[in-house]
């Protein structure tokens, strides 16, 4: 018998092959909402664009829902690395709040639907789900506390006044998400139907500068 027909090798092509199933509902999912600026595709959709049958997204993810939970794991996933290794860098705050700043603009940049998967899953009325409890620990919960720690480290470096880290949180996040939240006002102000990755860098580095003077001693 060949290593190919071995029960291990034959363990390893299924374990390949769903790897590949899940990558290509999660990107045709992404691609979708990204293209279309809504969450609000169907199954359909997403298996016509992956090239598979509808019931694969139930095999793989269990329901549409499983599926867009997933896509906000593997989305949030990168950036709360990223955030990990910032914090970890011995710089002073300001600075790591300027990179912080413009890391989550660039993540909303990549992944244009994040924001409204994010809230999809954070409603009030749906805060005992398990993947409102999932997003929240992996992911909210870690970006509060590091700009929680920032603030602090930089109000005790002197280099920004006494502000209320909750407030420098809303401040913060709104200013990277609300250009994301939009394609009209988008299309009204700047003449783009999206955001596209010179926009984003301009701004990002213009939502840095302005909070870092807000807050600035």
């Amino acid at each position: 018998m060949s290593n190919v027909d071995t029960p291990e090798k034959a363990e390893l092509v299924d374990a390949v092959a769903e790897r590949s199933g899940r990558e290509m509902l999660l990107e045709a999912a992404g691609e979708l909402m990204s293209e279309l600026g809504t969450i609000d595709v169907s199954l359909h959709q997403i298996a016509k664009r992956a090239g598979v049958t509808a019931p694969l997204v139930k095999y793989h993810f269990g329901s549409k829902d499983g599926l867009l939970l997933a896509l906000a794991q593997r989305d949030t996933a990168q950036s709360i690395k990223q955030l990990t290794e910032l914090m970890e860098m011995d710089i002073d705050p300001a600075t790591k709040l300027r990179i912080h700043i413009q890391g989550i603009i660039r993540t909303y940049s990549r992944y244009p639907y994040l924001n409204r998967l994010l809230e999809n899953f954070l409603k009030e009325t749906d805060a005992e789900k398990d993947g409102t409890q999932s997003i929240w620990s992996s992911f909210m919960q870690p970006l509060i506390n590091a700009q929680k720690q920032i603030i602090s480290d930089g109000i005790a470096a002197g280099q920004f006044r006494k502000v209320d880290s909750k407030y420098a949180y809303f401040l913060i996040n709104g200013a990277c998400q609300y250009i994301f939240s939009t394609r009209i006002t988008v299309r009204e102000l700047v003449g783009e139907t999206k955001v596209g990755q010179e926009l984003a860098r301009e701004y990002a580095a213009f939502a840095a500068e302005t909070v870092l003077r807000g807050i600035a001693k």
